[in-house]
């Protein structure tokens, strides 16, 4: 049967629709990535997004669950150009239906990303009934599934806790890789909850939503943030900065690839780096006593990365690479010194 895809500006993209039937609302985004694509889709960073692949025949690859990064599809539905008359058995696109997430095949991806690219992303709808619909006001409230704090990770020489705003399995198989205890908690713990947890390092995951979500708990994350070594990623990136005075806005198309090129501001060297996000930390209301940007974007100059002048704080708008890229020794050898140096002597503001 057919489907569209409905934008807010009035669009409408047509094609074969898949799977469960209804109208599924969310933000449209595009993937221009060749593979991977069952990570993307994992990562919670794309809960509720509607999702423009197009690369020619992404679903025909086979799928390994164990290179999702949560337990489920986070994605609300999937847009692609090819056709899919033939398919592998256990082919991604038999996960997307069975887990509810719907398809439109034939579509023009290519059309959509440019309307996307010169729009913005913005409030859409996939539907099977080729109608007008009432787009919700959307407003993309932060959400974590941790509810209260577990040790995922029993043994290691450095305790390292979790700041969930939806972190990625694969930041979890590189702390187990270097031997690291990792408890999760939530993203309302208070500083008196975390001292008792006694870690030797922080880690403010990336995850899902506006980082203006977290606006009441920023005072707390700053006082935890200065207390001991600290990494921050994707979302939590954001929300430290805002923490520490600095104001985040919304993009108009955001980064989502595997292949996003950063500048190293110190020595130059290029990295292709893991991203997702649509919000950016801007550079003015920076202090430039306190802050020091670290990696910038090759392709616009928005901000990927903050060093605190005067703490062991380091942040990344990008994310560590399950495949043990040469952008993660540089990320966690930095960390891994300063948990080393700090052991026995922290200063807590």
């Amino acid at each position: 049967m057919k489907g569209s895809l409905m934008l807010a500006n009035g669009e409408q993209f047509t094609g074969q629709w898949h799977g469960k039937k209804g109208d599924f609302f969310g933000e449209i985004i595009f993937y221009t990535g060749m593979g991977r694509l069952q990570e993307f889709i994992t990562d919670p960073a794309t809960r509720g997004k509607l999702v423009a692949a197009t690369f020619p025949g992404i679903l025909n690859a086979g799928i390994d669950k164990e290179n999702f990064e949560s337990r489920k599809i986070q994605i609300s539905g999937l847009i692609i150009q090819d056709d899919l008359s033939i398919l592998p058995n256990d082919s991604l696109f038999k996960e997307l239906i069975t887990a509810g997430v719907p398809v439109l095949s034939g579509a023009d991806t290519r059309a959509i990303v440019k309307k996307v690219k010169y729009a913005g992303e913005m409030p859409a709808v996939l539907t099977p009934n080729h109608r007008s619909c009432l787009f919700p006001a959307q407003r993309e409230e932060g959400i974590s599934e941790t509810k209260k704090m577990e040790t995922v990770l029993k043994n290691g020489k450095n305790h390292i806790v979790i700041v969930d705003f939806g972190y990625k399995k694969s930041l979890l198989k590189i702390l187990e890789k270097n031997g690291c205890k990792v408890t999760i908690v939530p993203y309302d713990i208070s500083k008196k909850q975390m001292d008792s947890l006694n870690p030797d390092g922080l880690i403010f995951s990336g995850g899902y939503g506006n980082p203006f979500s977290w606006e009441k708990y920023l005072n707390e994350y700053k006082q935890m943030a200065v207390s001991c070594p600290v990494l921050a990623f994707g979302l939590g990136h954001q929300v430290l900065a805002l923490s520490f005075g600095g104001h985040v806005e919304k993009m108009r198309t955001g980064h989502r690839s595997f292949k996003e090129p950063v500048i190293d501001s110190t020595t130059k060297n290029v990295y292709m780096s893991v991203q997702n996000h649509g919000y950016a930390v801007q550079d003015k209301p920076l202090n430039k006593n306190e802050w020091r940007i670290s990696f910038k974007n090759v392709h616009d100059g928005t901000i990927e990365g903050l060093i605190h002048e005067h703490y062991p704080i380091a942040t990344y708008q990008f994310h560590p690479d399950c495949y043990d890229s040469p952008l993660n020794a540089v990320i966690f050898q930095a960390f891994f010194h300063h948990l080393d140096e700090s052991k026995g002597a922290r200063v807590y503001a």
